[in-house]
């Protein structure tokens, strides 16, 4: 029997989330082990759009991105329609990363408040007894030898993959299975062009149904002329390649010719609504293993961090009194919903209604702005979609080749709404999360059968 090492916290995964969730732990003096497959130069490479907000670093109290961290700084995001031609602009300021770099400082910072880091090494199993994980079996890949981390709390920040989340028993809450539908499978590459680039401060979306069905491609300048460009494509049966996609209707673009690839890879994304809880028993889950990525973007970074730091914080007290049930870390749902997940649920309504329109529905939308500039902005930081038919009937003659696709985006406005406020009324008690989760079943059946879904 291989002897068990122990720590307060064992942590399986070190993207951003579980990086932030160890450092944050290990300041207050708890011990913490980071399980990572990367070997440590590499640990922060990941495939993505490397876009982020600013405003997490003020929410989060984080350092924000300098030096070599910083391949861009944003000033807003352009919404193109699928004819090209038209356009919605939502100013915003963030950062183009370099995401190894950011992965590296965060790296630094974690391993200057104590963690142990085990690179090189991946998770092999949970070890479950008495309805808790009580360690994990690794393969610590440095020594060549199987290992067994015990910890009070176990988290679970493999990304995508839940490498622990997806062993666990069937009755878990965590449990929760991922619908293929709800994923996006994506393609990227990292080009320097042969000519600067126009807008160089304006991340570009474009949306296609031809090109990207069920998402969008997208062109994000990291600098004068060197950009960030790929696509995200619905996942099920009958989709198109990606990568394919990518060579067929966007690299042959005018503005690719004679320029150098200096990286590709592909992935793939949640994008829908979070788990119905992060927590249970002494298992956390952050991360995109608890489903936190935005579902209309696909963007992860910030709502990545927000659940790590939701989750240190009730950890940290949960470690400091000794008691570690469901109960003591609940907190962490209730955190990460009122600064994320209320409104990511919104958006993953959104998400299922704009992947049912077509090209030429998607860019009356644009082009007529039956949703305005304003309103996209809004949509973005709050989830809230404001549809008033009243202050629109002056430009009713707008929407007469489409009138009822008007009516949609009202019926649309008043289901996001509400199942934001049902994420509000997030249980305090773990006993009520049945309960609650049959009427959140409900709002989507509603929105099921009012736009047409199977």
């Amino acid at each position: 029997m291989v002897s068990p090492e122990k720590f307060d916290v064992v942590v399986v995964g070190g993207g951003v989330a579980g990086l932030f969730y160890s450092r944050l732990v290990a300041e207050k003096g708890f011990s913490v082990a980071l399980v990572e497959m990367k070997p440590l130069k590499k640990i922060g490479e990941k495939v993505c759009g490397d876009a982020i907000n600013r405003e997490y670093f003020r929410k989060l109290g984080l350092k924000e991105p300098s030096g070599d961290e910083v391949e861009g700084v944003i000033k807003g995001i352009r919404v193109i329609a699928p004819d090209e031609k038209h356009s919605l602009l939502v100013k915003g300021e963030g950062f183009e990363l370099n995401r190894k770099a950011f992965g590296q400082r965060l790296l630094r910072e974690a391993l200057s408040r104590g963690i142990l880091l085990y690179d090189c090494s991946y998770a092999k199993k949970p070890i479950i007894s008495d309805g808790k994980v009580k360690g994990v079996l690794i393969h610590d890949g440095r020594v060549g030898v199987d290992k067994v981390l015990e910890g009070k709390i176990v988290v679970d920040a493999s990304g995508i993959a839940g490498a622990l989340r997806n062993k666990l028993p069937s009755n878990w809450w965590v449990s929760e299975k991922l619908d293929y539908r709800d994923v996006s499978i994506a393609y990227r590459e990292i080009r320097v062009l042969k000519n600067e680039i126009e807008e160089p401060e304006c991340l570009r979306i474009y949306l296609s149904p031809l090109i990207a069905p069920g998402g969008y491609w997208w062109f994000f300048p990291k600098g004068k002329n060197k950009v960030n460009v790929g696509l995200g494509i619905q996942g099920g049966m009958g989709y198109p390649n990606p990568a394919e996609q990518f060579k067929k209707y966007i690299l042959t673009r005018d503005v690719f010719v004679s320029s150098k690839l200096l990286h590709a890879g592909g992935g793939i994304v949640p994008t829908r609504r979070p788990l119905k809880t992060l927590v249970y028993s002494n298992f956390i889950v952050i991360g995109d293993a608890a489903f936190t990525a935005n579902p209309v973007h696909g963007g992860g970074i910030g709502s990545s961090l927000i659940s790590a730091w939701a989750a240190a914080n009730a950890s940290i007290d949960a470690l400091s009194e000794g008691i570690i049930t469901t109960e003591a870390l609940w907190k962490t749902n209730k955190t990460y919903i009122m600064n994320y997940g209320a409104k990511q649920a919104s958006l993953d309504l959104l998400r299922m209604f704009l992947q049912r329109l077509n090209g030429e529905e998607l860019t009356l939308i644009i082009k007529k702005k039956m949703v305005s500039e304003d309103e996209l902005l809004e949509i973005s930081s709050t989830g809230d979609l404001k549809v008033d038919i009243a202050s629109k009937v002056i430009s009713a003659l707008k929407f007469l080749s489409k009138p009822s696709l008007l009516l949609k985006l009202k019926t649309l406005a008043t289901l996001m709404d509400n199942v934001k406020k049902h994420y509000y009324e997030y249980p305090e008690d773990p006993r009520d999360l049945a309960k609650w989760e049959l009427k959140l079943k409900k709002i989507y059946d509603e929105f099921k059968i009012k736009f047409g879904y199977r």
